[in-house]
This record gives structure tokens, C-alpha cells and sequence, in this order.
């Protein structure tokens, strides 16, 4: 069995097929100090995410292929939520020495499978050797100048939406935790998890239109994410309870892993939905252009006036504010 040491840094990236040229005037890909790419009118979005082995993942739990895919995803939903359209990205990847080169073919199968979807060209990277795997993907976009969605646009009186559903993704997790098959509802949970799909049509539809005021994606939780906006807007954002979508599978989750739906939809993490503040005047363009994506869009909540700024107000059927369940996934917290 070959060894990612066996190869060495330069014969794994030859193994893996990274030299290839790109294809396109103007673009440069690994094998250089650095890569080159056309820049377009406007701004480049840049962003860059780290994804760090029995922190963010399982290796016992999530399939190499998936992984590779998840990770770009996960930045191209980041993309999505400025109103950017992928242009690039570069993957730095740290391994055991002796993990099968299996492993580093299937990442990479899994990464070229998301690249190519969502037209991100894998622009280079680094690999180093390491105790356990790290993940660090910075992707590029492009967006026009001053029509960014930024968190920090949320006005009172904007309506709060969400996209899809919230919660699948750590239903999926604890469904894996728990060894259940991949099967009936537990199914549709689990590839939520391992294959997220980031709303960039979605997103660039709103931005063609300047829709929305600010937008975010969920990769943390509904309300830890709402929170962010609120404290960037100065703002304070109410989420309806009876509101949040939650889907046939999800309300399975009880059952499957005795976790409770509603907490997981509010404060789960890692669905890579949007969630947007936009004027009421834009409700019927914003119902249009989700079904002109294919993408369901809920109302769930508003931005309000008030003295106490920078919060997140969660009130219950009967009008009443609640403590949320469960807030979302931060790091460095015990």
C-alpha cells in the first residue's frame, strides 16, 4: 500500500494531478510561487476557513470524498453570503505520514467535485506532514463595487429570512455519533451533513436585484448568526419561533437520537443556509427569485426598534420572550 510519506511533498502533488495547467487567458495555477488569476470590474471577496481533525470532523465519520467537498463548500457558502461569485480558491492540507494516498485521492476527488460545480478553480495550496489532518481553504470571488451584502446593513423594520430549512446538518452528525444507518429520514440528515450545498444562486439572484440589506450564512447556528448581525447592524433582531421551518426529517431527530428538533434548527450549525434581512416592499421579488432558484425562503422573524441594540429577542407563539435552547457552536468556549 502506498504511504502519503512514501511519496514525499512533490510526489504527492504529482500524484494527485496538481500541476495541470489551468485552462482560461490569464490564469496561472500551482506550480509557481503563486497563482494568477484575471481580476474582474469591482471587488474581490476573499475568504478562509480552517478545518481542524476531531474538531470540525471525524475521520471515522466522514468519508475522505465528503470531506473534500465539505471544505470548499463550507467557503463558497461564505462567498455566497457577501453576494460574490466564485472566481478561485487554494486548499493547504496537512496529513499523517501514514495515511493511505487513497485518502489524499478521494479529498481531492471530492474537492475537484465541488470546484467544478459551483466554478472555483483549484488555484493551488500547500501540504505539510502533521499528527493529524488540517484543513485550510481560502477562496476568492468577485462582486460589484459597494453591492457586497455585509452583516452590518440590518435596518428596523426589515424583515428576517432564511433559506431552506436549519438543523438537518446536526441531526445528520448525531445520526452518524449514534452509527445509525444511512437510511429512511436519517438518511436525508446525513448527506445534509457530509454534502452541504452553499445557496449561491440564491444569493446572486438577491444581489442582482440589491434585495437584501445584510446577509450571513449559517454555519454556527440561527440565532448565534442572527446575533452577528444584530451586534454589526446595532441592531435588534426577533426571530419568531413558530417561524423556523422544521422539516419531516428533522422532527425525526427526537426519535433517531433523543435530540430536540427545534434546538438543533435554532442553534445546530454547519447548514450553510442564508439568513438576510430585506425590506417588507421586497417581499413578493424575494419569494420569486427563491423560486426561481429552487430555493425555499421563510420568513422568520424582524428587525425592531429599540434601546437595547446589538440582541437577539426569540419570542414563543404567544408573543413571549424565551431563552433559547441552545445558542449555536462557538470556539474557544468550554
Amino acid at each position: 500500500m502506498k504511504t502519503i510519506s512514501s511519496l514525499g511533498e512533490f510526489g504527492l502533488l504529482e500524484a494527485l494531478g496538481l500541476f495541470k495547467p489551468l485552462s482560461g487567458e490569464g490564469w496561472l495555477g500551482p506550480g509557481d510561487d503563486c497563482a494568477l488569476f484575471p481580476a474582474p470590474k469591482g471587488q474581490i471577496a476573499v475568504t478562509t476557513d480552517l478545518l481542524v481533525e476531531e474538531v470540525h470532523f471525524r475521520l471515522s465519520t466522514t468519508p475522505p470524498r465528503d470531506l473534500g467537498y465539505k471544505a470548499l463548500a463550507a467557503s463558497i457558502s461564505d462567498l455566497a453570503s457577501m453576494g460574490a461569485a466564485p472566481l478561485a480558491c487554494t486548499i493547504s492540507l496537512a496529513l499523517p505520514g501514514d495515511l493511505p494516498l487513497s485518502f489524499a485521492e478521494e479529498f481531492y476527488a471530492g474537492l475537484r467535485e465541488c470546484s467544478e460545480k459551483y466554478s472555483c478553480a483549484l488555484a493551488g495550496g500547500d501540504t505539510s506532514s502533521s499528527g493529524k489532518v488540517f484543513i485550510s481553504v481560502t477562496a476568492f470571488g468577485s462582486v460589484d463595487s459597494g453591492k457586497a451584502f455585509l452583516r452590518s446593513g440590518a435596518k428596523p423594520g426589515d424583515d428576517l429570512w432564511l433559506s431552506g430549512a436549519t438543523g438537518e446538518s446536526a441531526g445528520g452528525f448525531y445520526c452518524l455519533e449514534k452509527g445509525i444507518a444511512h437510511a429512511g429520514p436519517a438518511k436525508k440528515l446525513i448527506e445534509r451533513h457530509l454534502r452541504p450545498e452553499p445557496r449561491l444562486s440564491l444569493s446572486l439572484g438577491l444581489a442582482s436585484e440589491g434585495l437584501a440589506n445584510s446577509m450571513i450564512d449559517v454555519s454556527d447556528g440561527v440565532f448565534i448568526d442572527a446575533s452577528h448581525l444584530a451586534e454589526r447592524s446595532n441592531a435588534v433582531i426577533r426571530i419568531d419561533k413558530p417561524s423556523v421551518p422544521l422539516t419531516p426529517e428533522l422532527l425525526e431527530v427526537k426519535r433517531l437520537t433523543g435530540k430536540d428538533p427545534f434546538a438543533l434548527a435554532l442553534g445546530g450549525g454547519e447548514d450553510y443556509e442564508l439568513l438576510f434581512t430585506a425590506p417588507k416592499e421586497n417581499r413578493a421579488k424575494i419569494k420569486k427569485t427563491g423560486e426561481n432558484t429552487g430555493t425555499a425562503v421563510t420568513l422568520i422573524g424582524e428587525v425592531e426598534e429599540s434601546a437595547k441594540k446589538g440582541r437577539v429577542r426569540l419570542l414563543s407563539g404567544a408573543g413571549v420572550e424565551i431563552e433559547p435552547p441552545l445558542r449555536g457552536f462557538e470556539h474557544f468556549e468550554g
